[in-house]
């Protein structure tokens, strides 16, 4: 696994082509954010953006080509709202756009939509 020297930890992903999480290992680099690489099977064929920028509940928020721009982005949304509460409560309180804003010119993609599948 390419994480720096960060303690890593069991994270559940949930993704959409599964109806149960998925576990994968991963770092918390701000508090309610993860970073993780996507596990092959969840992988689109020929996607270079298999890390992912995660809240703690599983639902990705952002993904990239690689672990250090994901890290960033992290930094770069901590302080929109407190990552370590609820979902709905972070819906209430922050906007995908407020999130598309903090990181507009990082080399990821926002995935959040309002979908109820977003974290914002």
């Amino acid at each position: 696994m390419e994480l720096d020297a960060q303690q890593v930890t069991t994270h559940e992903v949930i993704a959409s082509q599964h109806a149960s999480p998925v576990l994968v290992n991963a770092i918390e680099p701000q508090p309610g954010l993860f970073v993780y690489r996507m596990p092959a099977e969840l992988q689109r064929p020929g996607d270079r953006y298999v890390w992912r920028l995660g809240h703690h509940s599983g639902y990705p928020i952002a993904k990239f080509e690689h672990p250090g721009d994901t890290d960033d982005a992290a930094w770069a949304i901590r302080e929109i709202v407190d990552w370590t509460r609820p979902v709905g409560e972070i819906r209430a309180k922050a906007n995908g756009d407020t999130v598309r804003d903090a990181l507009e010119g990082s080399p990821g993609i926002v995935l959040s939509t309002p979908s109820a599948e977003a974290v914002v």
